[in-house]
């Protein structure tokens, strides 16, 4: 009987670690997943999860007022969903969707008073921007 208590207790602690190691601004799963027979599959659980699989940053480009520059970055997540049963084993049910693409414009460089511009942290590099050619 302890055994089935101290399961739920593992998996949850663990969970807890994974979603702390993820940090602040890991994607939330939004996707929904084949739900679990809870009559042929007692003991089974579905934790659906977003993996980060790439981020790609375009070329640095100028917008808006003078000084101001941005980078398009493209993120590709990859959604899973994961089976496990009481005792967190990992099942080979798990299976994953279709890739989500997002781009999001960044703000890299800003204007100042002096018609300048200045890093917008956590950017350290050269305001404007060296842009490839």
């Amino acid at each position: 009987m302890p055994a089935k208590t101290f399961a739920p207790i593992v998996f949850a602690a663990a969970a807890a670690i994974a979603s702390a190691a993820c940090g602040p601004a890991a994607a939330q799963p939004t996707h929904k997943c084949d739900p679990i027979d809870l009559a042929s599959d007692a003991g089974w659980s579905v934790v659906p999860s977003l993996e980060t699989v790439r981020t790609a940053d375009g070329a640095p480009f100028q917008a808006g007022a003078s000084g101001d520059w941005f980078i398009d970055r493209a993120t590709t997540l990859l959604p899973f969903c994961n089976y496990y049963n009481e005792i967190g084993i990992y099942s080979m049910r798990s299976y994953t969707l279709a890739p989500q693409v997002t781009t999001e414009r960044i703000s890299i460089c800003r204007s100042n008073a002096a018609g300048g511009s200045v890093p917008v942290p956590p950017y350290a590099g050269p305001c404007p921007p060296i842009r490839n050619q």
